[in-house]
């Protein structure tokens, strides 16, 4: 959630990890697409500016910075860590799609930085993880438009504290399955990256149940459902699969909820309140049900400009062959 020259730093140092990932050293010396490179072959920033010869130092003390001060907060105060983690997980139930969107990507930070430290399992798996699923089944009016969000903290705690998977950081890319301890098939073993919350974190050895105990008390979510989702997150690993897993599983719990309150899904005009529920148009959970209707198919074959070419160059052939037969006869 950084900004400005902190945030260019991160952003150089991606630019660089895709150079080596690609073994493609001429991506270090050009901007994004809408800036012009640099015509003398230099290095240049992700956004297009020239480096100094000093960039690569300050950018080392910048980074040591940001990790410093990261693990300060998070891992060497108790007091402020508390607090601190305490008001982000609040926050994301306030009626506010720019707060909630900033304090998602605080969230996953968190997440990637003590996901692996126990004392944090019930921060994690209990409070931070009950809000998102309140948010996201109660479905309020204020968080059109944020649900992927929030379905991605939910995949992010879901994977690092039940599954054992590491994500990309911010929570994106597919889940990377940690192998169980040779020693001890009850834990999980370590990511390489647990010091390294930049480059992805790690997960929490020892699987916490919090998570699917929360999941089970949901209305028409069964023990069988939480079990059909852990197999579904394991054997589809792709962040779209594990999201549209899990929105599945919620959509279930939504319905099941909305018949409970009597059947308002936010429809009625009397009803103009910030925290009622969205209407059925603009769930996110029931998209895939609207999309076969906006589109109608069209009444009549499609013909192409291509098509007719391809018919046109077919008649062609089938003349040169016709006349070539003409002359054999003759002969």
């Amino acid at each position: 959630a950084l900004k400005g020259e902190w945030g260019l730093v991160l952003a150089n140092q991606a630019k660089e990890e895709q150079a080596v990932k690609k073994n493609d050293p001429s991506k270090l010396k050009s901007g994004p697409r809408t800036r012009f490179n640099d015509q003398e072959g230099r290095r240049v920033n992700a956004d297009g500016t020239p480096r100094s010869e000093n960039d690569i130092a300050i950018e080392a003390r910048k980074t040591l910075r940001i990790n410093s001060m990261c693990r300060f907060l998070l891992l060497e105060n108790e007091k402020i860590a508390g607090f601190l983690v305490l008001t982000v997980i609040q926050c994301l139930g306030y009626p506010d799609v720019y707060t909630c969107r900033r304090c998602a990507r605080i969230c996953h930070r968190i997440l990637e930085t003590v996901s692996w430290n126990e004392q944090y399992t019930d921060l994690l798996g209990n409070k931070m993880f009950s809000i998102v699923v309140k948010a996201i089944v109660t479905e309020p009016k204020w968080m059109v438009g944020l649900e992927w969000d929030m379905i991605n903290v939910l995949r992010d705690v879901y994977c690092r504290l039940v599954l054992g998977q590491t994500l990309l950081p911010g929570g994106q890319g597919p889940g990377l399955q940690q192998p169980r301890d040779p020693t001890n098939p009850a834990l999980f073993e370590q990511s390489k990256s647990v010091d390294k919350p930049l480059q992805g974190g790690g997960v929490l050895c020892r699987s916490s149940d919090m998570p699917r105990v929360i999941l089970s008390r949901l209305p028409s979510i069964s023990v069988e459902n939480i079990q059909t989702l852990d197999k579904g997150l394991t054997e589809k690993r792709a962040a779209k699969d594990q999201k549209d897993l899990l929105r599945e599983l919620l959509l279930a719990a939504a319905e099941a909820l909305k018949e409970t309150e009597g059947g308002f899904s936010g429809n009625d005009s009397t009803f103009g309140s910030l925290f009622e529920r969205a209407g059925t148009a603009e769930s996110l959970l029931n998209q895939k049900a609207q999309r076969s209707a906006i589109v109608p198919d069209i009444p009549e074959k499609l013909v192409t400009y291509s098509m007719m070419q391809k018919h046109k160059e077919q008649e062609n052939t089938d003349e040169q062959a016709a006349a070539l037969g003409d002359i054999f006869k003759l002969s």
